[in-house]
């Protein structure tokens, strides 16, 4: 019998046995996690349903705490924020983006705050219900030198954008932008998306992949490769994303360029 000393972030002494892995608690009690190896273990993270469930029977150390703001007001937003909870060591911000909507963290507003004690989460994730709403937020976590990503929800999609960081070029208007290019037709097809009720599944989805994220590390080196993913009933994929040449976030630096109506100011002032 092979004892792993407290492996990785686990409190807790490991026996590889048969179908499994027993975790011996320091009160005598013990568990066992079927189908997990220790190989498996040692990889991680772990997904982030089994991590809750062992950071509440005391078996994982204790880690660096995060702080991740949710800014929203639909039922994704709060779908997020529940998912965000289940991740050990995360501490949510619930914002709202309408003040009509009340929000147990109040508006998102708060984080244009200039007193040195202002809201600066560790990642902002900006969960509109208009595939191009919310753009303001997004402007200002920028401004703030604030990591954020944008997630949206619809009656039959859902897609996740890449995370904003000034190490990097590859964001969401880089996407905005791609997504105009591909599909000539995509402001209209996004107008007639605005407040249409977003689906269980796709917002389950997102809530997953959000949490994944987050469990995975918040720094930038878990960020360095820009990426994106979308959903549908039919299946789900998740690919690099290119910076957008044309893109004045990514290739330029200071107050946006003042030009022509284009590609790029066409969804910006859509999304507005």
């Amino acid at each position: 019998m092979t004892v792993i000393r407290c492996p990785g972030l686990l409190n807790c002494d490991v026996v590889e046995v048969p179908h499994g892995l027993r975790l011996l608690a320091a009160d005598g009690r013990s568990y066992l996690l079927r189908g997990l190896s220790a190989d498996r273990l040692a990889e991680g993270p772990l997904p982030a349903p089994l991590a809750h469930a062992l950071d509440r029977l005391g078996l994982l150390r204790a880690g660096p705490t995060r702080t991740v703001a949710v800014v929203g007001s639909g039922r994704l937003a709060i779908d997020v924020a529940e998912a965000l909870r289940g991740v050990p060591g995360t501490v949510v911000a619930e914002l709202s983006d309408d003040p009509a909507t009340e929000r147990p963290g109040g508006s998102w507003q708060l984080m244009e705050d200039h007193s040195p004690s202002r809201l600066t989460p560790d990642l902002v994730v900006i969960c509109p219900t208009d595939p191009l709403g919310l753009r303001p937020v997004l402007q200002l976590c920028r401004e703030r030198r604030v990591p954020a990503m944008m997630a949206w929800c619809g009656p039959a999609s859902a897609w996740s954008g890449p995370v904003l960081t000034e190490s990097r070029p590859g964001c969401q208007n880089c996407l905005d932008m791609a997504m105009a290019r591909r599909d000539p037709l995509w402001l209209a097809t996004a107008a007639g998306l605005t407040g249409a009720a977003s689906c269980w599944a796709g917002r389950s989805w997102i809530a997953g992949q959000v949490a994944g994220l987050v469990a995975a590390g918040c720094d930038e080196a878990a960020w360095a490769q820009p990426t994106w993913a979308s959903w549908t009933p039919r299946g789900h994929s998740s690919a690099p994303l290119d910076p957008h040449p044309e893109c004045w976030w990514c290739c330029q630096s200071g107050p946006a360029p003042v030009r022509a109506e284009s590609e790029c100011s066409a969804v910006s002032s859509s999304a507005a």
